[in-house]
């Protein structure tokens, strides 16, 4: 578990729990779900991640990743999503969420979900941010003068050239290998992601198909899975955590965008297997 040393000395002094994150980002979403799931109360901290909040020297002190979400507990700096969620299980759920006779089965699930990440971003970016409000060369220089992270530096000068096609047609194909495996977990006939009981693997995967939902993935095509997320959205954690953080101003610019691009046959199920199949 990535518990890291704070950068930032006043941290050490803060007691009780405390999250840094965005509104937008699934990885918070994660934690905030886990939070509300275990009826937990929290000083949120939102991070301004349109406006380079995150590629500050501030916020590098608290991460010097410079990515949400970090939560500090008693002092105690943890950041990665994952590893946060099993840390508020651990120390606040008795182990509710990560019960013992589970443990394999959701740390497969979380490790399979935790590198679902890189295609989720990719798509997330062409298929939703691009058609917001576009970043300024300000915005953009604070991000490459500020993120310690060369691969970040190198996805977010990718993003404003212009991904390639080719490059979409990899993401959106490993995204949808993704629920393939998603539905194969189902099809024992299991009623959550890793038995019978809601877990932490059903938070780690909740954000993924809200996200994927947005972009107008065709999750019907795996009905297995989308009857999951069909039952869990209706939790009372998933409108806590997701439905009251939407940016609806970022929606009201880039959904009618989306929809137009779909209509011109290039929208997300254009490419990858799903444009191939069609």
């Amino acid at each position: 578990m990535p518990i890291i040393e704070a950068g930032a000395p006043e941290l050490k002094e803060l007691k009780g729990l405390h999250l840094w994150h965005g509104g937008l980002s699934n990885c918070s979403q994660r934690c905030r779900i886990t939070l509300s799931e275990l009826g937990l109360e929290y000083e949120g901290y939102l991070v301004n991640l349109q406006a380079a909040e995150h590629a500050s020297e501030e916020f590098h002190r608290l991460n010097p990743k410079g990515v949400v979400p970090v939560l500090v507990h008693d002092g105690t700096v943890i950041t990665n999503s994952v590893d946060i969620i099993a840390y508020l299980d651990e120390n606040f759920g008795d182990g509710l969420l990560r019960p013992k006779n589970l443990e394999g089965e959701i740390s497969r699930l979380l490790e399979r979900c935790d590198k679902s990440q890189l295609a989720l971003k990719y798509c997330t970016f062409e298929f939703l941010f691009q058609h917001g409000p576009r970043p300024s060369e300000e915005i953009f220089q604070k991000l490459m003068n500020g993120l310690q992270s060369e691969w970040l530096r190198d996805f977010h000068s990718e993003y404003r050239a212009g991904f390639s096609r080719e490059r979409i047609h990899d993401m959106v194909g490993r995204a949808h290998e993704d629920f393939l495996f998603c539905e194969d977990v189902f099809s024992d006939g299991r009623t959550f992601m890793a038995g019978d009981t809601f877990t932490l693997a059903d938070i780690g995967w909740m954000p993924n198909f809200h996200r994927f939902d947005l972009l107008r993935w065709p999750l019907e095509n795996y009905p297995k899975s989308y009857d999951w997320f069909s039952r869990v959205s209706e939790r009372q954690c998933y409108k806590e955590a997701l439905e009251g953080w939407e940016p609806q101003a970022l929606f009201d610019k880039a959904f009618p965008v989306l929809d137009e691009r779909r209509a011109n046959g290039d929208g997300i199920s254009d490419y990858g297997p799903l444009g191939d199949s069609a």
